[in-house]
């Protein structure tokens, strides 16, 4: 009885350190502005909760096993539950990227800010862009969806039994996947930056005792903040179907590593 009652510990904190990986890792959760006493008490109300209905023999460990697999196994459930937060935090890095070419091609790099998420300095448009960000993650219940993946992985993936290797290869095609969205996304702004660029070349030429560097830094920066609040409006709609994609990424990795 008490061999058991030592088994239900390890087996229910090696869910718990899967948990608690995805927490630290997923987007929204990972932020500093989520306070890390909140992260504790939400990894632990959510293992509770999924270890009351996952089956038993997906996540039972014996101790008996010895040391050496019980260390195993809590690197193994850190490596899943990284690699699913990661896949959702692939989708917000795209959109920074997105809002730092923007920044760099409308003269706005200049204007930093302290990001709330990360407590880091970061491009003004990035700010922005990882705002609206957050706002629609929450809007469509990203979180829910996490909770319905973790619950799925370990159906598919037991504890202490995937193929956490080849999630490296699939996490390569989901950043170069984003990659491209982030550059459709910046793709009318570079337009639009180019074309200026092309007619202050032209008007430089014309005029060459013009000095371009007063002329065309006020002109950039104005253009681009024009183009930004035209853009806004759009934007919630184009980051939606980022984040819908999300889900099947996460189904689609649980697949790759499922043992």
């Amino acid at each position: 009885m008490e061999s058991l009652s030592i088994d239900l510990i390890l087996s229910a904190f090696l869910v718990f350190v899967r948990v608690a990986a995805v927490v630290m890792t997923a987007p929204f959760f990972n932020t500093a502005a989520f306070p890390k006493q909140i992260k504790i008490y939400l990894s632990i109300v959510t293992t509770v909760l999924l270890f009351a209905v996952i089956p038993a023999e997906s996540t039972f460990v014996s101790a008996s096993d010895g040391m050496v697999f019980i260390v195993t196994a809590i690197i193994m459930e850190i490596l899943v539950g990284a690699a699913l937060g990661l896949v959702g935090q692939l989708v917000f890095a795209g959109l920074e990227m997105a809002g730092m070419l923007i920044s760099l091609n409308t003269a706005l790099s200049f204007a930093n800010m302290v990001d709330t998420m990360t407590q880091k300095q970061s491009a003004i448009i990035s700010n922005i862009f990882m705002m609206i960000a957050v706002l629609v993650f929450l809007s469509i219940e990203g979180d829910k969806i996490y909770i319905s993946a973790l619950a799925k992985s370990f159906e598919v993936v037991p504890v202490n039994d995937s193929n956490i290797h080849l999630a490296g290869p699939f996490m390569l095609e989901i950043a170069t996947y984003l990659f491209v969205i982030g550059v459709q996304i910046t793709t009318p702004f570079l337009i639009v930056i180019f074309l200026l660029d092309v007619s202050l070349a032209i008007f430089a030429r014309i005029m060459p005792q013009a000095n371009m560097m007063f002329i065309a830094l006020p002109i950039k920066v104005g253009v681009g903040i024009a183009l930004l609040m035209l853009a806004i409006p759009y934007l919630p709609t184009a980051f939606e179907m980022m984040f819908l994609h999300i889900y099947d990424f996460l189904g689609e990795i649980i697949g790759v590593i499922a043992p």
